[in-house]
């Protein structure tokens, strides 16, 4: 019996009360082989884990670098997509530009022609106009001048 034992029973607890006690304080209480195996699986546990950690680690590192190459590929695939694509928009916008331009010297020409020709109806009806108001102050100027 441990020198706090002898103390209980000193104080008024008996002999069975304090086996009692003594026998629940043994099965309950860790001793330092059950603390050393406990550190010892523990240990184990920690370097299981660690070392599971290392292979996902090293698993990580591996796709983010294949991941990284796809995207470097797929960027210089999309890079020479948008170089096709410009040329072939500059291409379109020249071929357009030139169009225009033809366009609107069609037009320039098309127009001088049609200000020319409405020139010279003008010119005409004015000669009409003016030759019809010469006879008809004429006939006025004879119809007054005869009588």
């Amino acid at each position: 019996m441990t020198n706090a034992a002898f103390k209980l029973e000193d104080s008024g607890f008996s002999r069975e009360q304090v086996d009692a006690l003594s026998e629940f304080m043994d099965g309950s209480v860790a001793t330092k082989a059950d603390i050393a195996e406990l550190s010892g699986e523990i240990k184990e546990v920690r370097g299981e884990l660690k070392a599971q950690g290392e292979r996902l680690d090293g698993k990580i590192t591996a796709e983010i670098a294949e991941l990284s190459g796809e995207i470097k590929e797929v960027r210089g695939e999309l890079k020479a997509d948008i170089a096709e694509l410009s040329g072939e928009i500059k291409a379109q916008g020249e071929r357009l530009d030139g169009e225009i331009k033809a366009i609107r010297t069609e037009l320039s020409g098309e127009i001088k022609s049609v200000r020319t020709e409405l020139i010279g109806k003008i010119n005409l009806l004015y000669w009409m106009l003016g030759v019809s108001v010469a006879g008809i102050v004429s006939l006025v100027i004879k119809t007054f001048t005869t009588s």
